[in-house]
């Protein structure tokens, strides 16, 4: 029997999100139709009991649990849309390398220690997510979730890259460590190589140590926003009980 865990963050008004990009989501219920003027358009039309409300809801691309483009980092890589279903889901890894710290980096010997320290074997095609615990932050310490996170160093991002990964994700706000303005992590998985070769990045994934098998199904599938360079989407983990 197959169990469904929920890794995505929920999306609200106010929730934590990268400053580069912008304060976001906004949520505008009842501005297509609300439930007063639905009832006034149907009374006396021999429809009884019958009301509805639609509205807009204004969000960045990169807002909560979001998978990036290669386009975000090189101007000739593949846009959201065009990354096809079979890169957004597939076979999962998730690691525990929550020793790393504040604004530490995540390189090649704690990637290899977490990797004994699972039992698993990282293979080509498969999502690997990190567990750096840093989502335990939030909702308290907004400023500490995004200003002091740890994040991939550009040898840990290439130890991924000689392993084939279709993806990594994370449970921070951004794949680099908080403040590198060099973004490179981004360069190594997303430009290094594009457009025909890249790696995909999540962020803001939740509660990826409580998934109970070290290997499952993982599915981050994103929104067709033509053009885009990322897109929020519904991350989720498959186990087998």
């Amino acid at each position: 029997m197959s169990r469904v865990i929920d890794l995505t963050a929920r999306i609200e008004e106010g929730m934590a999100n990268h400053p580069s990009h912008g304060r976001s989501p906004l949520f505008l219920p009842g501005t297509r139709m609300n439930h007063d003027e639905a009832e006034d358009t149907w009374r006396g039309k021999g429809v009884e009991d019958l009301s509805l409300v639609n509205g807009f809801v204004f969000i960045a691309e990169h807002n909560g649990t979001h998978i990036d483009a290669p386009y975000h980092l090189h101007r000739d890589g593949k846009t959201i849309d065009e990354l096809a279903l079979e890169e957004c889901h597939g076979p999962g890894v998730w690691l525990d390398v929550s020793e790393v710290g504040s604004r530490g980096l995540i390189g090649p010997e704690l990637l290899d220690l977490a990797v004994e320290e699972a039992d698993v074997d990282i293979r080509p095609g498969d999502a690997l997510l990190l567990s750096t615990g840093w989502d335990a932050h939030l909702p308290g310490d907004e400023e500490t979730y995004l200003g002091e996170h740890p994040g991939l160093s550009a040898d840990g991002a290439r130890w991924l890259r000689e392993r084939e990964v279709s993806l990594v994700g994370i449970d921070c706000g951004n794949v680099d460590v908080a403040g590198e303005v060099s973004m490179p992590a981004h360069r190594v998985l997303l430009r290094d190589g594009a457009p025909e070769e890249y790696t995909l990045i999540v962020e803001n994934l939740r509660n990826i140590d409580t998934v109970p098998a070290h290997r499952f199904t993982f599915s981050a599938v994103p929104l067709p926003l033509s053009g885009a360079t990322a897109s929020p989407v519904r991350a989720f983990a498959v186990v087998e009980d």
